[in-house]
């Protein structure tokens, strides 16, 4: 009833108004007042639908960010070497891994460093290592290497990652790259030929080290 009486209240008023004596009113009320419903429950569905992006907005902007996870854009690393890594500290390795003192490199103009020191303005402060089987034995195919610039200048260098096998070189790799100030770059090494040629020993032991090689 609550719906029929303003329809018949609006009829009266266009009958006393004498302009549509001969038409029948019922259809052309019901028909305007069907519009304006449809046009209310259209404004309100967009209503809701501004509320619901607007509160999504504001939970994005004001939710806190995850902390476990470094972009490249948040930690200042350019170049080929951007990676979504989580943070790497310290030496983070299913197998045993021990330094190596020596270069390994001919083209090294640094001395060797490993988690803790520093060279040419970076700092190593962590490194992950992803083993993979190599015949029957498991290799260090995959190398994280965490260094942070600790310094108030923009460094744009080369480190180099060296891998030995009992205490021989194996094989190294380079990765040019820039760190801003107070950013950490997230260097990997990936070493696929360990898998694919060699036969690895079961009771071989493994060393490593990084260091600066020249820019070419």
């Amino acid at each position: 009833m609550s719906e029929i009486d303003p329809l018949i209240k609006r009829e009266i008023q266009w009958m006393s108004l004498g302009i549509y004596e001969n038409r029948d009113l019922a259809p052309i009320v019901i028909a305007k007042a069907r519009r304006q419903r449809i046009r209310r429950i259209v404004l309100s569905m967009f209503s809701i639908f501004v509320i619901s992006v607007a509160s999504i907005g504001i939970y994005e902007i004001v939710k806190p960010g995850d902390s476990s996870t470094v972009t490249s854009s948040e930690i200042g690393l350019t170049g080929t070497n951007k990676q979504n890594q989580i943070e790497v500290v310290g030496l983070q390795s299913d197998y045993p891994v021990t330094w190596e003192q020596s270069i390994g490199d001919l083209g090294a103009i640094s001395g060797a460093g490993g988690i803790g020191d520093t060279l040419a303005g970076l700092t190593a402060t962590g490194l992950k290592i992803s083993w993979e089987r190599c015949g029957k034995a498991q290799c260090p195919v995959t190398w994280i290497l965490s260094v942070t610039n600790r310094t108030a200048d923009l460094i744009s260098t080369a480190p180099s990652l060296a891998i030995f096998i009992d205490n021989s070189s194996l094989i190294s790799y380079s990765r040019p790259t820039t760190v801003l100030p107070g950013g950490t770059a997230l260097l990997v090494y990936r070493f696929p030929e360990l898998k694919d040629s060699l036969e690895i020993p079961k009771n071989a032991t493994w060393q490593w080290n990084w260091y600066i090689a020249q820019l070419r």
